[in-house]
């Protein structure tokens, strides 16, 4: 029997975690998309594509192998594997402060979305984020959180029908947006397409690594499946990507200056349609919220039933509403970036621990137990 051959419905599971991780409202908005893709124009574009598959496919595969073999109890200390004690502590810790500023991303684009499509003021749609999300940590609700996550995948098939139609509806858009662009000002990250592209793979991995690893850990049963579960799903989701960059393209004289591009093609495709995806992206962000939210309580107190957890929500929750009254453009213009910066370095940590000083699993899982005892 060949311990390695290779499991489809395994590798089509990791890879549907890791992007059932990845597909949050930012991505499904089109607001990321739209910063670090369409701006650079159709052949720019392009190279940010290339610059993110190489790099997804590249970091969800080693990542999720190197958790098989590790098996770690605690998948924060993957951090350590690849950085060293300092740098690794350090990101064990950035990690759940990066996601409480997810969090306030995610009340601005509660915001946004009720503003921008339903016509309402946005602190009511900030509100109900808040009041969901906070009513969720406190009452331990997290099965209602799973419950609502499978509506994951239908984002992301969402996203692509919006993008396929809207190239189907308007292919000329696409050859005309180098020229439209040059009268517009998109809001653009990185001037560089190349940069664009190496951050939109960096900013990504600082949240994922302690998830990939588990899922290594808890669902990969040889190198095989491990690594093809990691290529199918980077592969995959940067498709995705490119679908709904090309959709932006084909209207980025309307779309430019919208906060929420994303709903604005969905309702040019089809008004039902549009409505129907504006009510997905709602819940898409709720389910990205909560886990933010949890995230960085945990930092604070393990014990969910705890007074200080509950003061971490209630004050997680407090803080976020103001943070989320900065537009959702400029909040993933400035947080994303942030943690792409954190991303290069954990990129850098990969390439020498795994390529220049080949470390071992068995040293490293040595070395741990002995500061535990």
């Amino acid at each position: 029997m060949n311990d390695n051959k290779l499991n489809a419905p395994q590798i089509i599971s990791i890879g549907g975690a890791f992007m059932g991780f990845v597909i949050g409202s930012s991505f499904a908005s089109g607001q990321e998309c739209l910063q670090y893709f369409s701006g650079h124009g159709v052949w720019g574009s392009i190279g940010v594509g290339i610059i993110a598959v190489i790099l997804y496919a590249w970091f969800s595969a080693t990542i999720i192998e190197d958790g098989r073999n590790l098996q770690l109890t605690q998948t924060n200390k993957m951090f350590e594997f690849y950085l060293g004690k300092y740098l690794g502590t350090f990101c064990e810790w950035f990690t759940p402060i990066m996601l409480f500023f997810v969090y306030a991303l995610m009340i601005s684009a509660a915001g946004s979305t009720f503003e921008e499509y339903y016509g309402f003021n946005g602190n009511i749609g900030r509100i109900i984020m808040i009041t969901a999300s906070l009513a969720t940590v406190l009452l331990g609700l997290k099965n209602l959180v799973k419950i609502i996550g499978y509506i994951s995948p239908f984002l992301l098939v969402g996203i692509m029908i919006i993008g396929i139609m809207a190239i189907a509806k308007n292919p000329q858009g696409i050859q005309q947006a180098d020229e439209v662009l040059k009268t517009i000002g998109v809001k653009n990250n990185f001037d560089n397409w190349f940069i664009s592209g190496l951050l939109y793979g960096a900013y990504t991995v600082t949240g994922v690594v302690p998830y990939l690893a588990g899922i290594g850990a808890s669902t990969a049963t040889n190198k095989n499946n491990a690594i093809g579960g990691g290529l199918f799903g980077g592969i995959a989701f940067i498709i995705a990507v490119m679908i709904l960059n090309f959709g932006l393209l084909a209207n980025i004289g309307s779309v430019y200056n919208l906060q929420i591009p994303s709903l604005f093609v969905a309702d040019q495709v089809s008004p039902v349609f549009g409505k129907i995806f504006a009510v997905m992206l709602i819940l898409g962000i709720y389910t990205t919220a909560v886990p933010m939210m949890f995230t960085a309580c945990n930092k604070v107190s393990e014990d969910e039933k705890s007074i200080k957890f509950k003061v971490a929500a209630i004050v997680t929750a407090i803080v976020g509403f103001f943070g989320g009254q900065l537009s959702f453009s400029t909040m993933v213009g400035i947080i994303y970036p942030i943690s792409g910066y954190v991303g290069l370095i954990i990129f850098a940590g990969m390439i020498y621990t795994k390529y220049i000083k080949r470390r071992s699993y068995k040293e490293f899982l040595e070395s741990i137990s002995e500061k535990a005892y």
